[in-house]
């Protein structure tokens, strides 16, 4: 031990490997302690808003709720209209003044702002009732939200509940779990590049400190006195870097908390990982880093005059890759089976594997690479980086290895994230643009005609049944229709409008409630359709006169100018219904991609930064554990011009190589999981853009910068360091 701090105190280059280990190991425990605070932010979100997921749990309750979503100037606003159905006191959540009697009303702090602030008949007559309270930050998702709870006496389209206070609240199932499987892949493809930076800093001087050691065991130290000088001379660093990354990790959290997810940021005790998490992370990554430097030391330790050997790797390290991918894929198929909170995790296990597979193989292709430029090399600078990629292929490709999983991760979210777009919420062609339609309407519709000008259009919706099979239409005055759907034409006199013949000819309502069913006469005019929505074919209230005066849908054309006001009046007439609105749900899927969007570029951004500081910091090590050789080298009179060349070149040809086996793993990986996350959802297609090999050349160009690191290191080296070798 007294040999160690020695050699830390009076030698700057170890000195200087102490800082950079320091740095990395500090860099990876902030970085890791912000990824798995991540979980809790969403974990932390969805107590708050547990409150919401307790709705038609069970047949019975002791209230009935609506839920709803809303918008008014691009802003989305949850909606809650609940009645009571039995007496007693109702529990409610934390953050819940009361539940709401009928003709009161809760309103969030920025909704009742908003609402201040706005005519009553484009947002306020929206929520009826006397406000009692504002609901407190305990029961919204993220600050500034926009929620209300109106009290009914009745509400039409309710589900039982039996209670505002919910359960346990988890975010796995946001949007068909999709949300739960991206954060988890995150997790897991930005945890390993922090891994790979801490083995690079691990290993930083690693050939200098092997030839003091070997020296010291054939002086007559034993294994284990050269394992404890290794230990602390490594310690010292790792434990200094981890401090500092716990120290960071606090301040870095509350950086977090300002960015944007689901259409808010956070409250700023979202993003503050566990204790024992916090505890486990700071003691883990310096025994990690000390252990990586023990390994290295086996040939040491054993054989101290194999030192300065050349060290092979085996080909079998590029069966690691098939390896790994036959577990990502069993993981994709058992995730499609399975259920629960391992629903994922052979999934998970299996893109870590493939992450790490690429790093185990790295070396072999470096190999095949210094070995091809040995044999065709035309200058001076490709000879002497074909011989170190060939000599030492597993020290060449580490500075490599972060920006191989960088590369990795890109082509992996720039094949998944055309897919995610078609997978989230979109506005189909079924109804006008300027139209906002009204389903699951079981109301007196007078009072809506009395608070709108604008024509109001009554449907009723349904199937045409032909045994198992079923057609979707709607029922309608033809010429009302038409002016909230899309493709319909009509003509004089009463007529179905299909694209062909509709197979069947009894109808039946949609909805649980008091179905109703007609039959459509024998024969009846078919008159062309050229919808291509939701909507099949529109049947004239002529054909089906029973139906007469029946209606499950409502819909009322708008203007830029009355568009608020129409929505108000519907919202507000016909509480509890499912508004179909095409810039309402536009909003959704907006928030949702650009969240995608927004982590994607977050994510790219952390991978490719860590890539680039493991290869500058692997860079400048190599330059440091090669004095001597590159001061002997200046001594014979090579130019510093041509070794900065070599150096660039080791650090360009792996990644190259290695590079474009990464990007191919990155999209069958990425397709992989746009397959499991298209039976998630339902829905979805698997595009191919030109964009998934563009991280191949930003890999290439961090690369190429980190290389440029190393050039300060190198020209502070002169022939006197090869004489004081």
């Amino acid at each position: 031990m007294r040999i160690a701090l020695a050699v830390l105190r009076r030698d700057r280059r170890s000195q200087v490997a102490t800082v950079l280990v320091a740095l990395g190991v500090m860099i990876a425990v902030s970085l890791v302690l912000w990824l798995l605070a991540a979980p809790n932010g969403l974990q932390a979100r969805a107590d708050r808003t547990a409150w919401r997921d307790g709705v038609g749990q069970g047949d019975k309750g002791a209230i009935s709720v609506a839920m709803n979503r809303d918008s008014y100037d691009g802003k989305l606003i949850e909606r809650f209209d609940v009645a009571r159905t039995e007496q007693g006191a109702i529990p409610v959540a934390a953050g819940i003044a009361k539940f709401p009697e009928a003709g009161e009303v809760l309103l969030s702090p920025a909704l009742a702002d908003l609402v201040r602030g706005t005519p009553a008949e484009e947002l306020g007559n929206r929520f009826p009732g006397v406000r009692i309270a504002e609901l407190g930050p305990e029961a919204l998702k993220f600050p500034g939200e926009l929620v209300a709870i109106i009290g009914h006496e009745k509400v039409e389209n309710g589900y039982p509940a039996v209670d505002l206070r919910g359960g346990a609240g988890s975010y796995r199932d946001d949007y068909h779990g999709m949300l739960y499987l991206l954060t988890r892949v995150g997790l897991v493809v930005l945890v390993v590049p922090c891994l790979v930076l801490v083995a690079s800093a691990a290993r930083l001087t690693a050939a200098k400190r092997e030839r003091r050691l070997a020296a010291l065991r054939l002086a007559g130290a034993s294994p284990r006195q050269v394992v404890v000088m290794t230990a602390v001379e490594t310690a010292i660093g790792a434990v200094v870097g981890s401090v500092l990354g716990v120290v960071l990790a606090q301040p870095f959290s509350h950086l977090t908390a300002k960015v944007p997810w689901e259409g808010g940021t956070w409250y700023p005790g979202d993003f503050v990982p566990e204790p024992a998490v916090v505890a486990a992370v700071a003691v883990l990554a310096p025994l990690l880093v000390v252990g990586a430097a023990i390994m290295g030391l086996r040939r040491v330790v054993n054989q101290p005059l194999a030192a300065e050997a050349k060290r092979k790797v085996r080909s079998w390290r590029l069966l690691t890759i098939a390896g790994a991918l036959g577990v990502f894929f069993l993981g994709i198929v058992y995730a499609q089976e399975a259920s629960g909170d391992g629903q994922f995790t052979v999934v998970l296990l299996g893109l870590g594997a493939v992450a790490l597979a690429l790093v185990l193989a790295g070396p072999v292709l470096t190999a095949w690479v210094g070995r091809f430029f040995v044999g065709r090399w035309r200058r001076p600078s490709t000879l002497l980086a074909g011989r170190r990629l060939a000599g030492d292929p597993v020290a060449a490709f580490r500075g490599s290895a972060g920006v191989v999983i960088a590369v990795f991760t890109g082509s992996m979210a720039l094949t998944m994230l055309p897919g995610l777009e078609s997978q989230v919420p979109y506005r189909d062609s079924t109804w006008l643009e300027n139209a906002i339609v009204a389903e699951q309407v079981t109301h007196d519709i007078t009072p809506l005609r009395l608070a709108t000008s604008g024509p109001v259009v009554t449907m009723l919706d349904g199937t045409i049944r032909n045994g198992d099979n079923g057609t979707y239409v709607v029922v309608g005055e033809c010429a009302d229709v038409a002016k909230v759907l899309t493709g319909l034409h009509c003509q004089a006199g009463p007529a179905v409008y299909s694209p062909g013949p509709l197979q069947g000819n009894e109808f039946k309502s949609s909805g649980g409630k008091d179905t109703l069913t007609a039959q459509l006469p024998a024969q009846y005019e078919t008159r062309p359709f050229e919808g291509s929505g939701r909507v099949s074919a529109v049947i004239d209230r002529g054909l089906l006169p029973s139906l007469a005066g029946e209606v499950s849908m409502v819909g009322v054309p708008t203007t830029p100018e009355n568009r608020d006001a129409v929505h108000t009046a519907l919202i507000g007439t016909l509480p509890g219904v499912r508004l179909v609105d095409g810039e309402q749900r536009g909003l959704f899927g907006d928030t949702l991609m650009a969240d995608l969007q927004r982590a994607t570029i977050i994510g790219l951004s952390i991978a490719a930064v860590l890539g680039g500081i493991g290869a500058a910091v692997a860079a400048a090590g190599s330059v440091i554990d090669r004095r001597r050789t590159f001061g002997a080298l200046i001594a014979a009179g090579t130019p510093i011009r041509v070794l900065a060349h070599a150096l660039r070149r080791e650090v360009m040809l792996p990644v190259f190589a290695v590079t474009i086996a990464a990007c191919g793993a990155g999209i069958v990986v990425g397709l992989g999981l746009l397959t499991l996350a298209r039976g998630m959802v339902g829905h979805g297609e698997m595009p191919i853009t030109p964009w998934v090999i563009a991280p191949v050349g930003v890999g290439i160009v961090v690369a190429l910068v980190a290389a440029l690191a190393c050039g300060p290191v190198l020209r502070g080296i002169s022939p006197r360091d090869y004489a004081a070798e």
